[in-house]
This record gives structure tokens, C-alpha cells and sequence, in this order.
């Protein structure tokens, strides 16, 4: 949103700057020894304490940008946008000389472009090339883009049920479904609206999906990507993004079966490939989440959806794969975040601490709850993870 609206004054609506004020402890799961996270109100020591016994490594908080002593390498926001330029202005100068040299370190008009769903797209394409019958990636009709109604209608003429997407959009937000057959028909408002507000759509053929997940990979200055892991994400029906599956799969079934890590590390293989191609160190370095699926095809076959979305910037994917690491071998949970009522977090903590207690056993969880952002009367959105042990069969 604050790329596509591009100014250096942007300020989101309040609900989300409530949710980043809320949610600010996270970055505290892929942080280092050291670093210094900021969260607009402190978390309590008694909370962060008890993550630190799990395993959190000691870490600096501060409210505010403001005044931060100048001893620091990098700056790493949850995203790079010409607003977040402008925020950190009066620091920018004194990180390192990696820093300096870094694509992140100075925003470019081609950014604004390259951030936004056309280069998925791209991406899409150059994974189309490397289809083959046997392949279990089956990426068969990239998205396009239509910058009219009447292209849209020319080519929706000739589809059952499509995708629609705002082009700088992320998270589930941004999208329109239509699917006459199950009575979600097209909205010419928004399409319309869309267009005007953004320049452009994309759409593709929706899919019989049955799974969501991620990929998450690292790009490197000298544009080298590492896969770094899976994150095997929760959506709501609205295709909102509101938690994740920690020690996943949790039992054997057809999908576990399917995303064996032969498969996945052959599907990853193939991203790398093709966002090479992109040349994306030009404009970025950092982690990068990309959002997949599995789905039925028409012969009711599960295939793979390896590129539904590009997110390049700091993601909920990179907390999911941080907490296994707290979660004992023999157990395995599931995270979510939810929005509450004036004080109705601290009351949702309070309540499962009581009826679901917390196990611990050579410094991993067995089961129970935690939170994973610190209590709040003024919280309006809290998140948190509840762990069980597996039967002893599955142990």
C-alpha cells in the first residue's frame, strides 16, 4: 500500500498502524544477539523473560527511532518503501559500508515496478518453461495483466472462475474471487476502481487449492538465494493470512505424502532459477516469501503452485519458521493472530495460561499456551501458540 501510494508522508489507516504497534515484538523471532528491535510500547520484563529461558537471544528494545546511538550496521524494516526512506533519513548515514552499498540503502523509481505483481508474473512465466508432464509443479497459465475492462472482459469471456489482484497488494488484501458457480460473480466496481486506483489488474484461473505454504529464501548483495525453509502457513476463507503449523505435518495423510522434501527441494531449485532471471539484486536484498499452493487439477490430481505471490521484504513465513526451535521433537502446535476487544487480550492470556498450562522439558515446549506478543491493556490484536505432544505412535 505505501509503495503503490508512493509518497514520503504515506501513513497507513489507524487499524493497521494499530496492528503494526501490536505485533512490533515479532521481529524479536528472527533478530540476532544484539540487535535492537523497535516497538512502540516496551514489552514487559516478565514476558520476555520467559522467552528468553526458551531460548530467545538478549536483545535491545526501543519505542521509538529517535535518538538511537549511531553504533549500528543495517536497518531492517518489514519493508522498504519511499515512506520508510524518508523515517529513517537521519540514521541511513552511519550504518556500515555493506549498508551503504546495499540496493536497500536507496530507493529507485524502477522499485515501484519491480515490487509489484508484474514481476510475479515474470516470475510465473519463466517457471512455465520449465514444465514437464511428470513435473509435480504444474503451472500451466501465468497471470496477466489487463489495464482496461474491456481487455478483462475480452479474455474472461473465455474462463469459468478467475483471480483477480491489485498490483501492489500483499497478505490476502487486494484480491477479488469470481466464481459464478458458487455464486461469486464479478464486482465491475471494484475491477473498475482497481484500474484507476492502481493502473492495472492481474488475473488468472482460479484453482482447487487444498493447501497453503511458503517458500522462503534469502538474497544476498552479490545476488546469490538461499532456500531457507518452508512455512506452512493457516488462511482464513478470505485468503487472510492468520497463522501457521509449527513441526508440520502432524500426521501422515495424502498432502504430507505430496511435499516430500524431494519435491520441495526441487520446486525451490526451480524458483531460484527463475528469479535470477529477474535479476532481483539490482533492486533488493534481504529475505524473500513466496507464497504457494496445492491444488487439485482437473483430473483430480495434486500439483503445485510454486509462485502465487512474491512478498520481497520481511514476512509472517520467516516467525513460522523461527519457532520450531522452541517447540520440543516430540510435539507440535500451530500459531494464530486474532484481533480482540479494549483489554480482551490480556483476558484471552489469562484464561488459556489457567486451562492449558505450560509443559516444558529440557528447555523446549511440550504443550500449552504462550503468547508470543507481550500482554496489553490497549492491544487490539495479540498472537499465540498453543503446543500438544504427539501421540506416542507418531512420537
Amino acid at each position: 500500500m505505501a509503495i503503490a501510494n508512493g509518497l514520503l508522508s504515506y501513513m497507513p489507516p489507524k487499524s493497521l498502524i494499530q496492528f503494526e504497534k501490536d505485533l512490533a515484538f515479532l521481529p524479536s523471532f528472527f533478530a540476532m544477539e544484539g540487535d535492537i528491535v523497535i516497538t512502540p510500547e516496551l514489552p514487559n520484563s516478565s514476558f520476555v523473560e520467559q522467552w528468553h529461558k526458551l531460548g530467545l537471544p538478549i536483545m535491545r528494545y526501543a519505542d521509538t527511532l529517535k535518538n538511537l546511538e549511531k553504533a549500528y550496521k543495517h536497518i531492517k524494516p518489514w519493508s522498504w518503501t519511499p515512506a520508510m526512506h524518508h523515517k529513517t533519513k537521519h540514521l541511513k548515514q552511519y550504518g556500515n559500508t555493506s549498508f551503504k552499498q546495499s540496493p536497500n540503502f536507496t530507493w529507485q523509481p524502477s522499485n515501484r515496478c519491480f515490487f509489484s505483481r508484474e514481476t510475479t508474473n515474470t516470475v510465473q512465466r519463466y517457471l512455465c518453461q520449465e514444465n514437464t508432464d511428470e513435473n509435480f509443479i504444474a503451472l500451466e497459465t501465468p497471470a496477466l495483466s489487463f489495464t482496461s475492462l474491456d481487455e478483462f472482459n475480452t479474455w474472461f469471456a473465455h474462463q469459468d472462475a478467475v483471480i483477480l489482484k491489485m498490483p501492489w497488494s500483499s497478505s490476502g488484501r487486494g484480491i477479488h474471487v469470481i466464481d459464478p458457480s458458487k455464486g461469486l460473480n464479478a464486482n465491475y466496481q471494484w475491477i473498475q476502481g482497481a484500474i484507476k486506483q492502481q493502473g492495472f489488474i492481474t488475473a488468472e484461473p482460479l484453482l482447487d487449492k487444498v493447501f497453503d505454504f511458503s517458500f522462503q529464501f534469502n538474497l544476498k548483495q552479490d545476488g546469490e538465494i538461499v532456500f531457507t525453509g518452508i512455512s506452512y502457513s493457516i488462511n482464513d476463507d478470505k485468503q487472510h493470512f492468520i497463522g501457521g503449523n509449527i513441526n508440520w505435518p502432524h500426521h501422515k495423510d495424502e498432502i504430507s505424502e505430496f511435499l516430500s522434501p524431494t519435491y520441495i527441494n526441487l520446486a525451490a531449485k526451480q524458483l531460484i532459477q527463475a528469479l535470477r532471471k529477474v535479476e532481483p539484486h539490482h533492486h533488493y536484498e534481504g529475505p524473500i516469501g513466496i507464497d504457494a499452493i496445492i491444488y487439485k487439477n482437473l483430473d483430480g490430481y495434486l500439483k503445485t503452485h510454486p509462485c502465487i505471490d512474491i512478498n520481497w521484504r520481511y514476512n509472517m513465513g520467516l516467525v513460522n519458521i523461527a519457532l520450531p526451535k522452541f517447540v520440543h521433537s516430540r510435539s507440535y502446535g500451530m500459531w494464530k493472530i486474532s484481533s480482540f476487544s479494549l483489554d480482551g487480550w490480556n483476558n484471552f492470556i489469562k484464561q488459556n495460561q489457567t486451562s492449558k498450562p505450560l509443559i516444558i522439558a529440557n528447555g523446549k515446549i511440550v504443550s500449552g499456551f504462550i503468547p508470543i506478543t507481550p500482554p496489553s491493556s490497549q492491544a487490539r490484536f495479540g498472537v499465540w501458540m498453543e503446543v500438544w505432544e504427539k501421540p506416542l505412535m507418531q512420537a
